[in-house]
Formats: C-alpha cells, structure tokens, sequence
C-alpha cells in the first residue's frame, strides 16, 4: 500500500500549478508514494485533513502577498487541527524583480500551519538564491521548496526531483 500524499496549491497564471503537477509526476515515480492534487481554490479543510502528509504550494504575489485563494483559505487554516500531520511547503517567487519579499507569501502559510500543530518537513537551503529579504528564510534555508519560474526556471526539474528524494525520505522516517 503507497503512502498518500495530498497536494494542495493556488495558481493564478498557471506556474503553480505547473509545477505542482510536476512535483505528482515526481512523487509518483518514487516507489510507496502516490499523490493526489487538489486546488485550494476548490478545497475544504475536511479534504486537507484527511491526508497525513500533506503539501501546500503558494505563489507570492506582488510585494509579499498571497494569491487569492490562499487568502481565502488561511483563515480556515486557523480552524484546522493539523496536530500529527505531516506537511510540507514549496513556494514560487520571483528574485529579481521582488528580492526584499521572495517568497514571503511561503513564509506567511508555514507559520501558519506550524500555529496549527503540523511538523513540517522539507526545508531546502537557500544558498543558489539571490535576494535581499523573505519571510521564509530561517538562516540559511527556505521553510520549504523554493521555485524561480522567472529567473532560474532551468533549475526547476533539479529542485523539483532533488526535494522529492528529501521529502519522501523525511516523510518516511
């Protein structure tokens, strides 16, 4: 039986979602895992919770704010009892053109699901970034999965495929 994971994202142009089916297709080809993608746009919390290990994947938008549907949803996260649960965060943001709030909108969520009791996994070294400032950053790493669609968008299928091999591995112990 393949451990379950629920991934959740909010996309408005499309790049998140990309790349949360891209981090399924990845999850997929690990042996014992499977994932199920949802859009949060279109979620409850019943759906979250019924997962174990869960992920949520959120764009920054502008100058440190989240997308729509997460700013929907984060008040629901405050309701949530995310105690046992075992979760996990990649962000996309743009480094260049808003290096003082890169992936804040990342930050803003795992301080959030923390407050709500989830242990949280996947935390990925920040040193092949540029920025000046982000809410994501505990010293010298991300609280999760850092994406650069704008500027290092080479780099995608790397991070995506190394943070899988983490993740699961941390998931799994």
């Amino acid at each position: 039986m393949a451990n379950k994971i629920g991934l959740f994202f909010g996309s408005s142009t499309g790049n998140t979602e990309a790349v949360a089916y891209q981090l399924q297709a990845e999850i997929n080809s690990v042996d014992g895992w499977e994932c199920d993608v949802h859009n949060i746009g279109a979620s409850t919390p019943d759906l979250v919770l019924k997962y174990t290990h869960i992920i949520f994947g959120i764009p920054t938008w502008n100058t440190g704010e989240l997308q729509d549907d997460w700013d929907i949803f984060l008040p629901r996260i405050a309701e949530m009892n995310l105690s046992g649960k075992k979760m996990a965060l990649f962000g996309l943001g743009d480094q260049n053109g808003y290096g003082y709030n890169f992936l804040d909108a990342l930050g803003v969520l795992a301080d959030e699901v923390l407050k709500q009791g989830a242990d949280l996994y996947g935390m990925w070294k920040n040193d092949k970034y540029q920025f000046e400032e982000s809410k994501a950053k505990i010293e010298d790493h991300f609280m999760g999965l850092g994406v650069d669609q704008e500027g290092q968008s080479e780099l995608t299928p790397q991070r995506i495929k190394d943070w899988i091999q983490q993740l699961t591995a941390e998931f799994a112990g």
